[in-house]
């Protein structure tokens, strides 16, 4: 059967206001479990405590099946804060439990797997014949869906609704009636108009499924409809699936250089696995053991003596899907025929013509390589790019409806593709393609079609995936600009009966045999690498990583594709070399003179792809570069910025292209090790001002990009003025010692414990954004206190940079929207408006992906512990803190009046209209619980320059009207009316005179 003709009911964008008593669910996965190929194996559930939910302000349940546990509450933060308290414990799985005859299946395929490893791809079998052999795979799941958004289902009166997102509606539509018992008439599937258009693409699943089953399976358990948020934290799903589909080939040639012997093996009958809530809560229906009965497949090729079988063991009643086995087996055939000819030389056209006996076959490969102008041996990489160039050839032939090879579809599809080396990215610039049933080809149409699925929007071949180091979050749309506790508001349901002519989901090319179109790709991105990517999908990460493995073992002297086998050293002689390497390297870390990296011309302004600046773009905004290499008045990124340290006054660099004064005579490898190492193209260290320190966790993809988007801004000359240090801190020679000690130059490595979604934000805070340069403290080197002291506030420039940590000295506690909020927009209606200088960083953040932003808020509620929404408790603690507020205290008349005269018409609520009036009390400010009192002091002197907020008025400063004194008693009462439970600053006056200095005079900067 195919999925072409499922129906599925459009809904708007999202859903849930509609529904009576709605709640939403979050799921809590075992710490492991996996799909192994034959059986899916989990941590066992042994224990849930949920007596922590009955102490809670609001109402949360937790859903327990078997293994399966989830957690129902009013707020999808309420339900996320509620899965935190719950106390688990899980026993780990134990392999030997499996039966002997699973076990003996997973032996057998780690023997295989293992020969298929060390057999090369071509090994000599005896004297004359020569073997290749090759294991394709397909994934259980292709992403984690097309767009974050809402998963909706309600079970009432024997029938069960879902609203979701999926690609494979037959196969959700069984997984549910496993789940509930009910006749697949019984169940209603619902997608949205903006993921309509992915429905039936026949590639295989995603983690919509997933999400939906989760919903239903809390649906059923409660009675009410829930509603689960789907979002790139699915891919844990991703990864525990797996492999859902081996395929092996195997060709043996003999004298004449022909193929003697064709094996093709295809591990399961049917290429898809069930969702996981199916398998955690037991519903699933457990396959019998695999028989080793062979079911006959179809090759449009002719080889003597070929062998094509598949198991047909499979859970009963689980439906063939014929559209995904038509694609997998093209896959790895037309793969395995192109990766052979590449081996041994030949034209992958004329290989394929050699052993196709069908005459109409044969006519369509010939006219459709005429058209595409085939060459073999043509250059695929561009010398002077970024962007590397490949062609890919596919050919299918499949049986019609009554399994008659003869009177199938055939279809020679051929692809040209571009690759960007530093994005990863691939783009399908031209396709040619040859049918000869159905109508005409329309090839202009399947190109935009192709695109469309594989390549641009609905990516689920080659979209972005994600990772730690991969720019948004690998959805499909481009996100809404709003956080995710804003958006469950906006959600409206649409009833649609399936009487409707628009139920049912057009079959956009439903004349056109798509099976080539992933082989076609796969074939076209080795062309243009050299990289052979044996499973989908695609993605730019994994081409990115590969590129740069290749690389990597090119510049090591190895071949990128077929290692050589190396003798093995004696473990002793392998443990001095490891020593003598560690030594080696603290040495030459230490050693104090570099030498200079000789300098370049500045690289041509087409060099890179308008792919790869967009990304340095992006980089140099996480890295909020302006910032600090531009000065008050000064043209962008020319450098002067001064900054003031215990040591003496530093100033930033022109990091312009200008070769003179600039970077313009850099190369890449002096421009990496000035950010991993902090040494200068002319061999003198930096100082760590330059937050190499932080810079050198960057991805070499993101350097890359940087590097690009650099080299191609306006050249300005510039010279930087001179550094103003203390000896001995003026002697750069010293940072070889200091970096020995302190300064780790590897890159970022994601923890496997955490999420996607934690990593990426922990490789933009703790690198690019460099968030601890300025909020952790430093010990007498000037070097970063960890540890505890992680994020635990420091004195930067004259500005406090508060903790970031449980040390947090916030009024009201920070949640992870309400960080969201600030880091997004400037403003937390609990906290107040970003100054002084997290404004620019705020301004550097507005130019990053939204998912980005959340990224860095997870990552820094995770470090305060902080919960996911604001709560009621602290919603009510705010209003208290309002309420104190609007008394003023007593014997503070002096203050009072300064605070009337200058500060109430704003801060202050008299009922009348006003375009100044700050939008949060300064009951709520972080500043003046502080135990310093400089930021209050700075925001007097200077003033709070909010430009970078819509809708905020500036604040003056009173540097010119207010003396020391008038300062020091106004913070004195701002500290006593809105932050009463705090303690009063000390030797006040002393501090204001220190802090108006020149120096620490913000009073011109854009805060």
């Amino acid at each position: 059967m195919t999925e072409r003709h499922s129906t599925v009911k459009p809904y708007q964008t999202a859903l849930p206001a509609g529904f009576e008593n709605l709640r939403y669910g979050v799921v809590v996965r075992p710490p492991h479990y996996r799909w192994n190929g034959e059986h899916f194996t989990c941590d066992r559930l042994a224990h849930v405590d949920t007596s922590a939910l009955k102490t809670l302000p609001y109402d949360a349940k937790a859903v327990v099946e078997g293994n399966f546990v989830g957690v129902v509450a009013s707020s999808i933060e309420n339900a996320r804060d509620a899965a935190k308290r719950l106390v688990l414990s899980w026993q780990p799985h134990d392999p030997l439990s499996a039966t002997p005859t699973q076990q003996a299946r997973v032996n057998e395929e780690s023997r295989q797997t293992q020969a298929h490893k060390t057999t090369g791809i071509a090994d000599v079998e005896g004297g004359q014949a020569e073997r290749y052999e090759r294991d394709y795979g397909w994934p259980s799941r292709m992403r984690w869906g097309e767009t974050e958004g809402w998963v909706v289902a309600e079970s009432r009166n024997d029938r069960l609704e879902v609203w979701t997102q999926t690609s494979t509606p037959q196969a959700l539509r069984q997984d549910l009636s496993t789940l509930t018992a009910l006749d697949a008439d019984h169940i209603a599937l619902y997608t949205s108009e903006e993921a309509e258009r992915h429905v039936a693409s026949g590639l295989g699943r995603h983690c919509g499924d997933d999400a939906a089953v989760d919903a239903a399976l809390m649906a059923r358990a409660l009675g009410h409809p829930v509603a689960v948020w789907l979002d790139a934290q699915y891919n844990v799903d991703v990864k525990a699936l797996g492999q859902a589909q081996r395929l092996s080939l195997s060709a043996v040639f003999g004298e004449g250089d022909h193929i003697e012997r064709y094996r093709y093996r295809q591990a399961h009958a049917s290429g898809e696995v069930a969702a996981v809530g199916l398998f955690l809560s037991g519903r699933t229906l457990v396959p019998g053991v695999l028989t080793d009965t062979e079911k006959p497949l179809y090759s449009p090729y002719t080889f003597q003596n070929a062998h094509l079988s598949a198991h047909t063991g499979r859970p009963s009643g689980q439906p063939l899907n014929d559209t995904l086995l038509g694609i997998q087996q093209t896959f790895a055939r037309e793969s395995f025929l192109d990766e052979v000819a590449h081996a041994r030389g030949q034209d992958p056209l004329v290989l394929r013509l050699h052993y196709l006996d069908d005459v109409r076959g044969r006519e369509i490969i010939e006219s459709v390589a005429k058209r595409a102008d085939w060459q073999v041996n043509t250059p695929s990489r561009i010398a002077s790019s970024d962007v590397l160039q490949g062609r890919g050839l596919a050919y299918a032939q499949l049986p019609d409806r009554q399994q008659r090879l003869e009177s199938g579809v055939r279809s020679a599809w051929i692809a040209d593709v571009e690759v960007n080396r530093i994005t990863g990215s691939v783009q399908l610039t031209r396709l040619v393609v040859g049918q000869d049933s159905g109508v005409e080809v329309d090839t202009a149409r399947l190109q935009h079609t192709l695109q469309a699925r594989v390549l641009g929007e609905a990516r689920p071949l080659l979209g972005s995936e994600p990772a730690f180091d991969e720019w948004g979050d690998g959805s499909l749309e481009a996100k809404k600009e709003l956080p995710l506790v804003r958006r469950q508001s906006s959600l409206e349901r649409q009833v649609v009966t399936p009487n409707e002519a628009s139920s049912v989901l057009p079959v956009p090319l439903e004349d056109t045999e798509f099976s080539p179109g992933v082989a076609v790709i796969a074939n076209a991105l080795f062309d243009a690498t050299g990289i052979r990517f044996r499973q989908p999908p695609f993605t730019a990460n994994r081409v990115r990583q590969a590129l740069q493995e290749q690389d990597l073992e090119a510049s090591q002297g190895r071949d990128s594709l077929f290692l050589p086998r190396k003798s093995k050293a004696p473990r002793r002689q392998w443990l001095a070399a490891a020593a003598f390497m560690t030594v080696a390297g603290s040495a030459a870390m230490a050693w104090p003179w570099k030498g200079a990296i000789a300098p370049v011309s500045r690289p041509a302004a087409n060099l890179y792809s308008a792919e790869t600046i967009e990304r340095g773009r992006l980089v140099a905004a996480a890295g909020d570069c302006a910032a600090c290499h531009t000065a008050s008045g000064g043209a962008v990124n020319t450098g002067g910025h001064a900054f003031e340290t215990p040591f003496g006054t530093l100033y930033s660099t022109n990091i312009t292209p200008d070769e003179a004064t600039g970077i313009g005579n850099w190369s890449y490898a002096a421009f990496e090790r000035a950010m991993r190492h902090g040494i200068g193209r002319d061999g003198r260290h930096l100082y760590p001002a330059f937050p190499y320190t932080a810079f050198a966790k960057t991805s070499e993809s993101d350097l890359q990009a940087l590097y690009a988007y650099l080299m191609a801004q306006p050249a300005v000359s510039a010279p930087a003025p001179q550094n103003n240090l203390s000896f001995p801190f003026n002697v750069r020679a010293l940072m070889a010692p200091w970096n020995a000690l302190y300064h780790d130059p590897k890159p970022f490595q994601p923890d496997p414990a955490q999420s996607e979604l934690y990593n990426r934000g922990a490789y933009l805070a703790e690198g690019l954004g460099h968030c601890s340069a300025c909020h952790s403290p430093r010990n007498a080197m000037g070097a970063e206190k960890d540890g505890k002291y992680y994020f635990a506030g420091a004195i930067v420039d004259g500005w406090e940079a508060p903790a970031l940590n449980t040390l947090s000295k916030s009024p009201v506690g920070w949640s992870e929207s309400s960080l969201y909020d600030y880091l997004r927009h400037g403003e937390s209606a609990l906290h107040g408006v970003a100054s002084g200088p997290m404004a620019p960083v705020v301004a550097g953040l507005s130019e990053l992906p939204e998912y980005d932003v959340r990224a860095i808020a997870h990552y820094v509620a995770q470090q305060m512990e902080a919960p996911s929404g604001d709560t009621e408790a602290q919603q009510v603690d705010a209003q208290q803190r309002l309420a104190v507020a609007a008394v003023s205290p007593s014997g503070m008349e002096e203050g009072e009046r300064l605070f009337e005269g200058a500060c109430a018409a704003c801060h202050l609520d008299n009922g009348l209209p006003s375009f100044t009036r700050a939008r949060t009390s300064l009951a709520l400010n972080t500043n003046l619980y502080s135990d310093r009192p400089d930021n209050v002091i700075q925001s007097i002197l200077g003033g709070v320059h909010a430009d970078t907020v819509p809708g905020v008025g500036n604040m003056p400063g009173f540097a010119d009207s207010f003396s020391d004194t008038q300062v020091a008693t106004l913070a004195t009462y701002l500290r006593a009316r809105f932050a009463p439970d705090a303690p009063p600053w000390q030797q006040l006056e002393q501090r204001v005179a220190a802090i108006r200095q020149p120096h620490h005079n913000n009073t011109h900067s854009s805060l």
